[in-house]
């Protein structure tokens, strides 16, 4: 079965999107699929990373100007539509399609038409629910029931919608996890610090800020930033100064060291979804539009401290829900259990997904 991504990573994109294609890519080749990546070279490409995966990547000339678009998805692609729709067809041209797979923001139902002669079938990975797509399958791990048929009227009437956590593309690493031990209680002894790859606004930093001035050298903090993070040099340096904070920099054992912590500190991106099922009590901070409103519903579920948007917290702020989440154990033991309570066929959905995938 041959099977193509069609994934972005960008400085104003982040790397979520290429990391949870990995995950999928991974379970797909595990079934016997052939599995190759199409991607743009935007300025914070992970090109590298998937091919040390062992993954064949295509790919698409950088775009022609060098602006970086944080907030307006439509110019993530870095060309217009039809022209990204027109490359991509050229280096798929003299392929097999069994399936192609799209998670990105910038492409919608008029990208995915033009491969509807030449691909078998096509599988779309969103969670924004705010424009039209032409596909036979849609993945929304972040859709967690709030809104009754959200994607009603945005994908064809035959589309297979595989819809909440139950479905979230986790590594296997996760998998291999006691469960026994995702009830966290007993006294806060090391924090888990990452806001993504690229982190563009160095939210580490600040939070680094607001731990330390807690005054807890008895505290172990592991700080984990990608290899794309802008201020990567700063923060190794920071860390330097301070026994108690551990620099890690494109890490491989993510699950190990979540699993390894009491309390975490984040983004409200991909990485949510791990927090999650491993059941590690978080504070979170929205660092692009699109994880505003997980966020808010996840708040509403109690199954995370969340802050508000990037620009809205400081360090006072975060130092406080810090303090407050370390001497309240009982507040961390019950965000664990309801964070479990949301995996509890895991599993199930995600072996019925692929199998549906593979068919």
């Amino acid at each position: 079965m041959n099977v193509f991504i069609r994934v972005d990573a960008s400085i104003a994109i982040g790397t979520g999107h290429v990391m949870r294609c990995l995950t999928l890519a991974e379970r797909l080749r595990g079934k016997g699929a052939n599995v190759r990546f199409i991607c743009r070279e935007h300025p914070g490409h992970l090109c590298s990373l998937i091919e040390s995966m062992g993954y064949q990547v295509l790919k698409l000339p950088a775009p022609p100007k060098k602006t970086i678009h944080f907030s307006s998805h439509k110019e993530w692609l870095g060309v217009s539509l039809l022209t990204d729709a027109k490359q991509t067809k050229e280096l798929v041209k003299n392929e097999k399609i069994d399936l192609l797979i799209v998670d990105h923001y910038g492409i919608h139902a008029d990208w995915e038409s033009c491969f509807r002669s030449i691909a078998k079938k096509i599988m779309v990975i969103d969670d924004l629910a705010d424009r039209r797509h032409d596909c036979d399958f849609l993945l929304d791990q972040n859709d967690l029931g709030f809104e009754q048929d959200r994607y009603h009227g945005l994908v064809p009437s035959h589309c297979k919608l595989f819809l909440g956590p139950n479905y979230a593309l986790l590594r296997n690493e996760f998998f291999n996890l006691l469960p026994e031990k995702w009830i966290r209680c007993g006294h806060v002894k090391r924090i888990f610090l990452f806001f993504g790859g690229i982190d563009q606004t160095n939210e580490t930093s600040k939070a680094i800020a607001a731990f330390l001035d807690l005054n807890r050298p008895d505290i172990e903090v592991d700080v984990v930033i990608g290899q794309s993070h802008l201020y990567k040099h700063e923060i190794a340096s920071l860390c330097k100064l301070h026994k108690n904070l551990h620099f890690h920099c494109e890490v491989r054992n993510i699950a190990e060291m979540m699993h390894q912590a009491d309390l975490s500190i984040g983004a409200g991106g991909t990485t949510t979804w791990e927090r999650l099922f491993l059941g590690l009590p978080s504070i979170v901070i929205s660092i692009a539009e699109n994880q505003e409103k997980i966020c808010e519903n996840l708040a509403k579920l109690k199954v995370i401290k969340y802050l508000g948007k990037r620009e809205e917290v400081n360090t006072d702020r975060i130092t406080s829900q810090l303090k407050k989440l370390i001497e309240n154990e009982q507040d961390r033991i019950d965000m664990s259990k309801r964070a479990n309570l949301m995996f509890k066929d895991t599993l199930l959905h995600q072996t019925t997904m692929l199998n549906e995938l593979m068919s």
